[in-house]
């Protein structure tokens, strides 16, 4: 699977947002409330198959 992350400016109180599109994970993570690491371990905990199939990372660019 592929995690699509990009840094935004979130809304207070929501420091994650992500969609799943078959093998593909688009989230995006506001750096205010949430650091990357931590963004990626929630992501493992509300998809699972990130951790039974694996994941890489890409990264958002300017």
């Amino acid at each position: 699977m592929t995690v699509h992350l990009e840094r935004a400016t979130l809304t207070t109180g929501v420091p994650v947002m992500h969609t799943v599109n078959g093998d593909q994970v688009r989230a995006a993570y506001d750096p205010h409330q949430i650091e990357e690491a931590a963004t990626l371990a929630w992501l493992c905990v509300r998809v699972p198959r990130l951790v039974r199939d694996g994941f890489t990372v890409t990264y958002a660019t300017a």
